[in-house]
């Protein structure tokens, strides 16, 4: 895939449950290239519809009265969908979190998000390479930078994350290591998720790609087998962005 831009992804949500929860900000800072030499940063709230929760609050500081005359993700779902189609995702814990709650959001939205026309770079995969502990922590250990927590109404955090990246990627390239190896995919069969269930075939079709379904579409697999597609689903083990995929597909 040819990146047409790398971007820096965050998000504020009203609670943690990838199905249930929704997105009320979402700020990102895009590049041309690895250079970083020219960065644009965007950040839009969401009126979720639902209200935040008292925890995620606390976090982000956004209340309902804050978002209250913001419009729904929905408006904004097909604009965003298309501004991500061939980028690279960089962001903190963002395959387990951010990447999957957005596709729900974009699938409330009757919006198809592809995420077969997306790369990502998750930097807790990275640091947890080089140094396993939090995001803190890594500006501590990378940057130099003391924070005890940000200001998650500005875009502190975000900028944060883009200052880590930088900082990694000095790192990365002292140690000889690209920046193709650490993004999500693979050089002959490139997969969906990180545990390899899911990839796209030459008709551009959503298929499983191991197991005794392989090669086989996941609409097929999921009339045809429904105790395979419960055995995913009730699988502890399983990650949850398999699970997301595996419901998504329409």
């Amino acid at each position: 895939m040819d990146i047409k831009q790398y971007l820096i992804l965050d998000l504020e949500t009203t609670g943690i449950d990838l199905f249930k929860d929704r997105i009320v900000k979402l700020t990102t800072i895009s590049f041309s290239d690895e250079t970083v030499s020219d960065t644009q940063i965007k950040s839009k709230l969401f009126n979720p519809k639902v209200s935040i929760s008292i925890e995620a609050e606390k976090i982000h500081g956004i209340s309902d009265q804050d978002v209250e005359n913001e419009n729904e993700f929905k408006y904004y779902a097909k604009s965003l969908s298309d501004f991500f189609e061939n980028s690279c995702i960089i962001g903190f814990g963002i395959y387990d979190f951010h990447i999957p709650i957005l596709m729900s959001e974009f699938y409330r939205s009757g919006i198809y998000f592809d995420v077969s026309k997306i790369n990502i770079i998750d930097l807790k995969n990275v640091y947890e390479k080089l140094r396993p502990r939090n995001l803190l922590n890594a500006l501590k250990d990378f940057c130099s930078v003391e924070v005890d927590s940000f200001d998650r109404k500005s875009n502190e955090k975000t900028e944060s994350i883009l200052e880590l990246f930088l900082a990694q990627q000095t790192e990365l390239a002292s140690k000889n290591i690209s920046l193709d190896s650490i993004i999500y995919n693979d050089n002959n069969i490139k997969t969906l998720d990180k545990e390899g269930f899911f990839k796209i075939s030459n008709n551009n079709d959503l298929v499983f790609a191991k197991g005794k379904y392989e090669n086989q579409k996941i609409k097929s697999v999921k009339q045809l087998h429904p105790d395979y597609i419960k055995w995913i689903n009730d699988n502890e083990e399983i990650s949850i962005m398999v699970k997301m995929i595996l419901n998504y597909d329409k």
